[in-house]
């Protein structure tokens, strides 16, 4: 970092085991980073800030400048109702939607702090019941195990227990019943009910996917359908956000290898409805995209003046680079690293102000607050926060 003209790499969105990842703990998130030479790295857990400290801490160790961010699952009922999707292919009225600078130590108000725990209370009663439902396809196939929620929620989770949790704990609840390869093989082809079934069965990672997608699912034995009327909708996720201090971020699908969804079809389109929202950041997870199509969408909201970020969630047990890449691992180009450096200085400036009981990019209306004439000196602060914290004497 003594070279001030060098681009720094930054990493917008990764998930935890405060929710759900691929890490260990949130240290060894710090240390891949810092390890792939990430220096600005973004937290974005699903309904929660509880590993808000503990990630400061750990990006404190590894040299790395700590974005605080979040993640939630609004719904729209029209869109539903209009058979319209945003960024779930398979959902219509399903949103997914993130917090960018949110406040460390949190401030949260009374009414929001109510509604992260009546959050959090929904999304694990689903749990209860899927961990329910699976037990009751392995007693009905005489698979003596049984799996439990506060087993699963000491041993896997950091409080919050989701469903890929589930689909770990029975990898391994079966993996130390059944020692062997082949009474494991025997195992699954009873519990998938697959007598051809033939995987590599001690791949943890492939047989995680194989568990969710064969038994999780819709349509498949143990499949619990969530009460998405339980969600907020959007206008309440960013009240919520903007509350915690945050900058409301749309999260881009954009994945053109399944079809793009129907508010995601044309850059325009999508950045006129999100203005329309009072939105003003977007993040990309480039590993869905190729390049050119990527360039193609970044081009337009850079043009028409939002935050752009790149994370790589990591929020599945595979394993890889804490570096955004396209498909394929195609590096991004200079400008699409200059860009996400840029965006990440705003918040590291949000982020600043914030704590110094200032005023940050947006207000508690989500408007914006610097004016364009003061964006270079606003830049110019986080540049100066982030290159103090991953300064290395």
């Amino acid at each position: 970092m003594s070279d001030p003209t060098t681009i720094p790499t930054v990493n917008s969105h990764i998930h935890t085991p405060h929710s759900f990842s691929c890490f260990d703990s949130v240290r060894h998130a710090a240390e891949l980073a810092a390890h792939d030479g990430v220096q600005v790295l973004g937290i974005s857990d699903f309904n929660t800030v509880e590993g808000y400290a503990e990630f400061g801490e750990a990006c404190a160790a590894q040299h790395i400048y700590p974005m605080y961010g979040i993640e939630f699952i609004a719904f729209s009922r029209e869109d539903k109702a209009q058979n319209l999707r945003w960024n779930d292919p398979k959902n219509p009225g399903i949103i997914y939607f993130c917090g960018k600078g949110l406040d460390n130590p949190v401030s949260f108000d009374a009414d929001s702090r109510n509604t992260l725990a009546g959050l959090w209370k929904g999304t694990q009663d689903y749990i209860w019941q899927v961990i329910d439902k699976l037990n009751t396809v392995l007693a009905a196939k005489s698979i003596s195990v049984t799996l439990s929620y506060n087993d699963i929620r000491s041993t896997y989770a950091k409080n919050t227990v989701r469903e890929r949790h589930v689909t770990k704990a029975l990898f391994h609840a079966v993996a130390q019943k059944w020692p062997s390869a082949d009474g494991q093989t025997a195992t699954y082809r009873t519990i998938f009910g697959d007598t051809a079934f033939s995987g590599a069965v001690s791949d943890s990672v492939y047989m995680q996917n194989e568990i969710r997608n064969r038994l999780l699912k819709a349509g498949k034995a143990a499949y619990v359908e969530e009460n998405i009327e339980g969600f907020l909708n959007l206008h309440d996720v960013m009240k919520l956000i903007l509350s915690g201090g945050g900058i409301p971020c749309y999260p881009v699908l954009v994945d053109d290898s399944i079809g793009l969804n129907e508010h995601e079809s044309d850059p325009a389109t999508l950045s006129s409805a999100l203005r329309a929202q009072g939105i003003h950041a977007v993040e990309f997870i480039p590993l869905r995209n190729t390049l050119d199509h990527l360039k193609r969408y970044v081009s337009h909201f850079a043009q028409e003046g939002f935050l752009v970020h790149f994370g790589t969630e990591h929020n599945t047990p595979e394993l890889y680079s804490t570096v955004p890449a396209a498909r394929k691992g195609a590096p991004l180009d200079e400008s699409m690293r200059r860009l996400n450096y840029r965006s990440a200085c705003v918040v590291a400036a949000h982020q600043r102000r914030r704590r110094a009981g200032q005023t940050g990019f947006v207000n508690a209306r989500g408007e914006v607050l610097v004016a364009k004439k003061d964006m270079e000196e606003f830049v110019a602060l986080g540049d100066r926060k982030i290159r103090e914290a991953t300064r290395r004497q």
